[in-house]
């Protein structure tokens, strides 16, 4: 297929997703054995809000009113859920067992896009989120999981950024991109400490420890929320999601050959190729 016909929000979730996966990465790198995931968190949100805030003045765009003052502080809400889960998932779950769980994503956000946005995808669309489903399934369900902290984090994990990816989605379209992330970022930034206990300490003791990981997570983050954003402000959410999530299999054969998880190998990469398909699928659509 030649690169030049391809959607941009095709390329674009690609390159949201690639960054997402190495944030993935560094992050369970630092957590699997004593991070503090909650600290950990707090210095993504707040490096993201300083690092957006910085550049709202060369990117603001606001439109609406009330409404979408509405959805900006929905979105920093939902944020809290999903920040926290998120670490703790990856503070207790395996990467690549929990990469593969997220691909639970794929199902919830086409049944709360079609709910919330009225978003209908054709058949060939519907089928590529089938099969991407199918492939990362395949990796996983012959093997029978623990139902331990990890996994039931990574499950709760799955449903929360589907919720979130759906206000992302409506706010993209009322206000810039840099905004967006500023509302999204500030609300965790301010009330994580206020439930942490210790959270001066732990928040510098962190950062002391894993200064360059935590610089290195937090710039992948930023750039995969930029280029995620401005993918769903071009495309529709349940697509952007399917290749986004399709970039998982990064995650998955990082976490086997750099972070030495090789229970199910075979399987693991077998349901990561099997992907590709359905990436294919979209990418046709």
């Amino acid at each position: 297929m030649n690169i030049t016909i391809l959607p941009s929000w095709l390329l674009i979730a690609v390159l949201a997703g690639l960054a997402s996966n190495l944030y993935n990465f560094y992050n369970r790198k630092v957590l699997q054995d004593d991070g503090d995931s909650t600290a950990y968190a707090w210095w993504t949100e707040f490096l993201r809000f300083a690092v957006a805030l910085a550049i709202v003045p060369f990117d603001f765009s606001y439109k609406g009113g009330a409404d979408t003052l509405l959805v900006l502080i929905l979105v920093g809400i939902v944020e809290i859920a999903s920040s926290f889960v998120y670490f703790k998932m990856h503070k207790y779950a395996h990467l690549s067992i929990s990469t593969i769980i997220s691909r639970t994503r794929l199902i919830w956000v086409p049944i709360l896009a079609f709910l919330v946005l009225g978003e209908k995808l054709a058949t060939i669309e519907y089928a590529g989120i089938f099969v991407l489903f199918f492939g990362l399934s395949v990796a996983v369900s012959p093997h029978k999981l623990k139902m331990d902290k990890g996994v039931q984090f990574a499950y709760l994990s799955a449903v929360v950024v589907a919720v979130l990816s759906i206000v992302m989605k409506l706010g993209s379209s009322q206000v810039s991109t840099s905004l967006l992330l500023v509302f999204m970022s500030v609300t965790s930034m301010l009330l994580f400490p206020i439930f942490m206990k210790d959270a001066k300490t732990r928040i510098l003791n962190t950062i002391k420890k894993n200064p360059v990981q935590i610089l290195l997570a937090s710039g992948s983050n930023i750039a995969a929320m930029y280029l995620y954003v401005y993918a769903l402000r071009i495309g529709d959410v349940s697509k952007v999601m399917g290749v986004y999530q399709g970039m998982m299999i990064v995650s998955v054969l990082a976490g086997i050959f750099f972070l030495g998880e090789r229970l199910d190998v075979k399987k693991k990469i077998i349901g990561s190729i099997v992907t590709i398909v359905g990436i294919v699928f979209l990418a046709m659509s």
